[in-house]
């Protein structure tokens, strides 16, 4: 299941805030949709749709409140209770009837009560910024780039709170948030998730699991899914291994000959690849044109379903065959 919220701000996303030289940021992200996604009303919320197969959209919008504890928050604000501070007395009002009998009529009863201050967070009204690389009709995937209205400034104290309800604000209608540089282009947002590549012998499961977190803290689930693609990808009797990295995005992968690669991100629920001729090319095309199926008759994708391993034994043996 996709993860909907963060209790604090990833630690991969503030140290990429660190090491930037640019003092102010946004929540934002790119992701792409197929044409029967959107068509299913996977993005309506964001009143996102498809209108006699033209692509509609606003340029930005306020999220709905029932998305999420952050859409709610942006729209409604939000009371905090102080348990740092003294218990106030505050009045409580009902109407009771007349001597246990409404029919004889009311008055009101009022007691006091004692509680903890309240502090009312008046609410931001972000909205969420919607663009769209091309929104030609004859399109079968659509790539949008979402970014949150919110300037955040790094040297404030306040940073990371406010971060953390702007990607939260992200994750709760797309599934998916980064901090990138405010005034970036939707350019400077493909540039983020470029595929760059190491190729090198294989190694020790314990040197390629290292080697595949660098500078990142992968969860359990990630390194299991690692450890698995490892014992599979070494069965394939590869004469390398490829370490791909695209933002905070890991790619992990063997190399069977030099025309012949198979690779996939190490989240699990994303499709492997294989790749065929001029591969090294390919593989430098953002992961968003990987997506795209522009590039079909170059690689073949399988998604993680029963049997996928067998298939892809199937796509290499065939390959082989063929060359």
């Amino acid at each position: 299941m996709l993860k909907k919220n963060f209790r604090k701000v990833p630690r991969q996303i503030i140290l990429k805030v660190k090491q930037s030289e640019s003092r102010y940021f946004v929540a934002g992200c790119l992701e792409t949709y197929s044409r029967t996604d959107i068509h299913d009303g996977i993005l309506r919320h964001l009143d996102i749709i498809l209108n006699d197969n033209q692509l509609e959209f606003p340029k930005e919008k306020i999220p709905e409140s029932r998305r999420g504890k952050y859409s709610d928050i942006n729209i409604n604000g939000q009371i905090i209770k102080r348990y740092d501070l003294p218990k106030e007395t505050y009045s409580v009002t009902i109407e009771a009837p007349n001597y246990g009998d409404s029919y004889k009529g009311t008055h009101d009863v009022t007691w006091s009560k004692k509680r903890y201050q309240r502090d009312f967070i008046a609410p931001h009204l972000s909205t969420i910024k919607i663009e769209c690389l091309d929104t030609s009709q004859e399109l079968d995937i659509y790539t949008f780039k979402f970014e949150v209205s919110e300037v955040l400034d790094k040297e404030s104290q306040d940073f990371e709170s406010r971060a953390l309800e702007c990607i939260n604000l992200l994750q709760e209608n797309i599934y998916k948030s980064d901090l990138i540089e405010a005034g970036s282009t939707f350019s400077d947002y493909l540039q983020t998730v470029k595929l760059t590549w190491e190729i090198l012998p294989p190694g020790t499961k314990d040197e390629v699991i290292q080697r595949i977190f660098r500078g990142i803290k992968p969860t359990p689930e990630q390194i299991e899914t690692a450890t698995d693609r490892y014992n599979f990808f070494t069965k394939l009797n590869p004469i390398k291994l490829v370490y791909g990295t695209s933002g905070f995005q890991r790619y992990f992968g063997a190399l069977l000959n030099e025309e012949l690669v198979v690779f996939e991100n190490v989240k699990y629920g994303n499709a492997i690849y294989v790749m065929f001729e001029n591969w090294q090319e390919l593989s430098t095309k953002s992961r968003i044109d990987l997506l795209s199926g522009r590039f079909g008759d170059n690689f073949n994708r399988v998604i993680h379903r029963k049997g996928w391993k067998g298939e892809i034994k199937r796509i290499i043996k065939e390959h082989k065959k063929a060359t």
